[in-house]
């Protein structure tokens, strides 16, 4: 039986991008929101998904990414990046835009909605905004987000802040709460419900 304790969670290296980019792919190829803006084609999600997380999320200079490693292998990612750098700026998104032109083709308006309403969102004051977050479904249900979160969520209270993340997944939303984010708005983007959530700045963890 594999445990807790055969996974090692780390920050990512820069070999570990491809493998990172993978997890993420399989992890949101059922994903509502991926799903909505390529027409429910998970194959068409998943590669979204790969490439988008190197370009917009693993890539970016601001990116803090964990990931959970077993018997060698990246099974669960983490990313995060810190206000006022969780939103591109504009010189940021001009750079990546001939990329993600190619990527989404047709897609494009959707997911261009899609992250417009999200960034609309985004709170003006200094937190860290979580996502995306994904395991690998072989491995799903062992509790590895929950790891990743805890060790992530930690690195946060020590510098207190308060964090930030968005969810379209109904049992998502309980994990979440579980650690102490509220549900502090909602949005329909595509038809797909998304929440938005907030985690109030806590104590630093005692040595």
């Amino acid at each position: 039986m594999v445990t807790m304790a055969d996974f090692d969670i780390r920050p990512m290296r820069p070999d570990d991008m491809a493998a990172a980019c993978d997890v993420l792919a399989f992890a949101f190829a059922d994903n509502p929101n991926a799903l909505a803006v390529v027409g429910g084609d998970p194959a068409k999600a998943a590669r979204m998904m790969r490439s988008g997380a190197r370009i917009g999320k693993l890539g970016r200079a601001f990116a803090e990414v964990l990931v959970a490693e077993y018997d060698g292998a990246v099974v669960g990612v983490l990313n995060a990046a810190p206000w006022p750098h969780c939103q591109m700026g504009t010189r940021e998104r001009l750079r990546i835009a001939p990329r993600m032109i190619g990527l989404l083709r047709t897609a494009l308006p959707r997911a261009a909605t899609g992250m417009r309403i999200m960034a609309e969102h985004d709170p003006h004051e200094p937190h860290w905004h979580l996502g995306p977050i994904g395991v690998h479904p072989i491995h799903q249900g062992k509790g590895i987000g929950r790891q990743l979160l805890a060790v992530f969520l930690q690195q946060v209270d020590d510098q207190q802040l308060p964090a930030h993340l968005e969810t379209d997944v109904d049992r998502n939303v309980l994990l979440y709460q579980s650690f102490g984010f509220d549900v502090v708005g909602t949005a329909m983007i595509h038809g797909v419900d998304n929440r938005f959530m907030w985690r109030k700045a806590q104590a630093p963890h005692p040595f």
